[in-house]
């Protein structure tokens, strides 16, 4: 009949049951269950799932449908792993294009300063410096004859009668030296720089007093020589403590170098301007060159020989000379040629010493001032006046530290300022 409906398995009629407006029974637990037996057993429980399995399939209106896509019947399909994944939007991991794709926002951050550590370096410069003020009161040679000989002057030379401005050119170096050694503790490689150049300027200051020292006994043996009544008189020449002091001074400072090259690295820092450190190496060949150039009516040969009179320079005195020309120049070309902190620290340190014996012989500060590796030869003695050449090369030095310096510093400031 019209609207009416039958159980598909048994086919009873549904009517009364399948009505829409019927209400369902229900079934409600007990409020406070206290005995287990009063819940539905399975027959009832049965009656009750088969009561629920003849409700009718209950069907909207289309304009009542629930505006969804995917219905809570729906199965979604399980995702299967494959070979290659499909990129995900954002994913930086996925390829195409990187999250930082302009020049300027890839850079390294520098490395972080290193803690205070006490270095071979400031070691080095520590005993470096004592050593050197022992110089200044120590003897360094004494010369004695029998009987009064002209010619010879007896006594004890120390830094002081061989040269005014000695011992502070050697106090100036050896301040530089342990300064530079104490901003290495701190991780400063420029400092560790200064501290390595100061070592061979010293180590040539020691070279020279050694050479003078050692002029001063061919003098006196020279004389003894050529007056042809040797055993009339008795010369005793002695090098005293002042000479090893020198002597082992000039070790510190090249052990004090070695130690340095240990912050040989750039550590970060940008390099310097390789155009001013062309100039400056340059600088620092012409400063070298000028205490070479032979005056008046001496010859360049006598930078390495002796000249003809009647006394005979010792080897060590050329040696002495030309050992702090080659150092300074070293130190100079070498350490603006790498371009780095370092290096600008090792040219700074290695003038140091020759500036002062610049400074001092320029303005005739004492009574007997010596210039850079003794002066020139041919030169007036009384006139401790530098050489035109080694002044230029001096200033010219000079300036170009100061810039290669200056720009370092406000190039290293920027790249902070970026971070």
């Amino acid at each position: 009949m019209e609207n009416q409906k039958f159980c598909a398995d048994c086919g009873h009629s549904l009517a009364g049951v399948t009505d829409l407006t019927e209400a369902l029974p229900v079934i409600s637990p007990p409020a406070e269950p206290t005995d287990v037996s009063s819940a539905p057993n399975d027959s009832q429980l049965g009656a009750i799932l088969d009561k629920l399995a003849t409700l009718p399939d209950i069907k909207l209106p289309d304009d009542e449908l629930p505006d969804i896509a995917v219905l809570p019947t729906t199965q979604i399909p399980a995702q299967h792993d494959t070979a290659e994944t499909a990129a995900v939007p954002g994913d930086i991991t996925a390829d195409g294009p990187e999250l930082f794709d302009e020049p300027d926002n890839r850079y390294e951050y520098p490395p972080s300063r290193d803690p205070f550590k006490v270095k071979l370096v400031f070691i080095l410069a520590f005993f470096g410096a004592i050593a050197v003020l022992m110089t200044a009161i120590a003897d360094i040679i004494d010369i004695r004859t029998s009987i009064p000989v002209d010619g010879i002057a007896t006594g004890v030379r120390t830094l002081d009668t061989l040269g005014t401005n000695l011992a502070v050119a050697g106090f100036f170096g050896a301040t530089v030296m342990v300064f530079g050694g104490l901003l290495a503790c701190f991780g400063l490689r420029w400092g560790a720089g200064l501290a390595g150049g100061a070592g061979l300027a010293l180590a040539g200051w020691a070279a020279l007093v050694v050479g003078l020292a050692e002029r001063r006994i061919a003098a006196a043996e020279s004389i003894t020589r050529q007056t042809g009544h040797v055993s009339s008189f008795t010369l005793k020449v002695t090098r005293d403590l002042g000479f090893w002091l020198i002597v082992a001074v000039a070790a510190i400072g090249l052990l004090a170098f070695i130690a340095s090259l240990r912050s040989f690295g750039r550590g970060g820092r940008p390099a310097l301007n390789p155009w001013i450190a062309a100039l400056g190496a340059v600088a620092g060949v012409v400063l070298v060159a000028g205490p070479l150039i032979a005056e008046n009516t001496a010859t360049f040969a006598n930078n390495y020989s002796s000249p003809a009179t009647v006394t005979d320079l010792p080897t060590l005195y050329f040696a002495g000379r030309l050992v702090q020309l080659a150092l300074i120049g070293a130190a100079i070309v070498f350490g603006l040629l790498i371009v780095r902190a370092y290096g600008l620290g090792l040219a700074a340190g290695g003038v140091s010493v020759a500036l002062w014996m610049w400074v001092s012989s320029l303005l005739g500060t004492g009574t007997n001032p010596l210039g850079i590796a003794d002066g020139n030869f041919g030169a007036d003695p009384t006139d401790p006046t530098p050489h035109a050449v080694t002044t230029a090369g001096m200033t010219l030095t000079l300036v170009m530290l100061a810039v290669s310096a200056v720009l370092a510093t406000v190039g290293h400031q920027r790249r902070l300022r970026r971070y």
